[in-house]
């Protein structure tokens, strides 16, 4: 089996322009990959950074890429508006429910006045 190898470059910058000196950053990850098992290979120059090449090796990696997800399961489709309690409930009979105040409906009687009374009757007020 072959041996496994990888090679990175990282653009280090520098304090001063033309010297050696990192900026923090720049240093802080120099030592981290060198801490982790990368070893510097090549060093160039260059006026604001340092070009620094480095490479380790060992065992391939198991999965380099991911298998694609399966597509996800198509959707059921919607039923008719209302048939799961929209915006007038399960029967669909407009805001407010079926509880409207239209003639007829529970609140009053067809001539919308209070429920039991009749003109002329019971409810009504002696004199109007």
């Amino acid at each position: 089996m072959a041996e496994y190898k990888e090679i990175r470059q990282e653009h280090l910058y520098v304090k001063v322009p033309g010297t050696e000196t990192l900026r923090k950053t720049a240093a802080a990850r120099l030592r981290y990959l060198l801490s982790t098992g990368w070893r510097e290979t090549d060093r160039r120059h260059f006026a604001s950074h340092l070009v620094v090449q480095l490479e380790r090796s060992g065992h391939a990696p198991l999965m380099t890429r991911l298998p694609k997800p399966p597509p996800p399961q198509p959707r059921l489709p919607r039923q008719g508006f209302g048939a799961r309690g929209g915006p007038g409930g399960p029967r669909g009979s407009g805001p407010g429910g079926p509880r409207g105040s239209g003639p007829g409906g529970p609140r009053g009687s067809a001539q919308g006045g209070p429920r039991g009374s009749t003109p002329g009757g019971a409810g009504a007020r002696p004199g109007a």
